[in-house]
């Protein structure tokens, strides 16, 4: 990636926004980079407008990204970024040093028509600087986190295991058993559960079901309805859905969402 319409210059290395400004923004195109090693920004990060799968794997918690909500990564964390094959996507950079609210930790973000709006209108280049910096201010105030409880999804390191949990983060409707991907990937059943246990610290079935309602989250926060997050994320009916929904997070999807809207409004 590279910050597009500014000289070499006036970034200084290692940094993606340029002086005088607070914050600029990057898109990836459909047809860039896929999946990129682990790196740590000194800006902070918002990944956001995928028009696809996104996933921010950050320490060893694997976040979705869908592209109603975005996902703040603040400066000087590890992350990889995965995209999906077709994904176009958004990553805005702040300046931390002038970055008004204490966000030290990973959180969904709301983006809505405003914010979004809002960003793509300080991609201009040619703005002037008192221009800029009201806008920028506008989007301070506007940014606002959604909670989210601390859903854990550890990810094992056989490769095999790696493998497996990596196509379940991209698509948690994935009914296959583990016998089933026990075929896929190679070796028996019972030493994928082993190395998935080994991993994890979870069986394979408690490791799917912390996918599942981590990115029933982020659905459920964009204000997605219940039904179809239920069959986003692999569940047959609406009830079975709460049902575990409830059990991880201890409040019902319905209940997380009002939360969710209400911390962002």
């Amino acid at each position: 990636m590279s910050v597009s319409g500014f000289p070499h210059w006036a970034v200084p290395a290692g940094r993606y926004v340029p002086l005088p400004f607070a914050s600029t923004t990057v898109t990836v195109g459909r047809d860039e980079k896929r999946n990129w090693r682990e790196t740590v920004h000194p800006e902070h990060e918002l990944l956001w407008g995928a028009s696809g799968p996104m996933t921010a794997h950050l320490g060893d918690i694997a976040w979705q990204v869908p592209p109603t909500v975005g996902m703040w990564i603040p400066a000087g964390t590890p992350r990889r970024i995965t995209l999906g094959p077709s994904t176009e996507a958004r990553f805005t950079y702040f300046r931390p040093e002038d970055f008004p609210h204490p966000w030290h930790r990973p959180a969904i973000i709301a983006v809505d028509d405003v914010v979004q709006t809002m960003l793509l209108h300080l991609h201009k280049r040619n703005m002037p600087t008192e221009a800029r910096r009201r806008a920028e201010a506008v989007v301070f105030d506007t940014l606002a986190p959604i909670e989210a409880t601390d859903v854990a999804v550890p990810m094992p390191l056989d490769s095999r295991a790696l493998a497996v949990a990596r196509r379940l983060i991209a698509d948690p409707a994935d009914q296959r058993s583990l016998a089933d991907w026990a075929y896929t990937v190679g070796g028996s059943p019972r030493t994928l559960s082993r190395v998935f246990a080994r991993g994890t610290g979870m069986s394979f079935t408690e490791w799917r079901i912390q996918v599942r309602v981590r990115a029933a989250m982020t659905y459920l926060a964009a204000g997605v309805p219940v039904a179809t997050v239920s069959r986003r994320v692999g569940y047959e009916t609406p009830s079975a859905f709460t049902s575990v929904f409830r059990k991880v997070t201890g409040r019902t999807p319905k209940n997380y969402h009002s939360d969710a809207c209400e911390l962002s409004a």
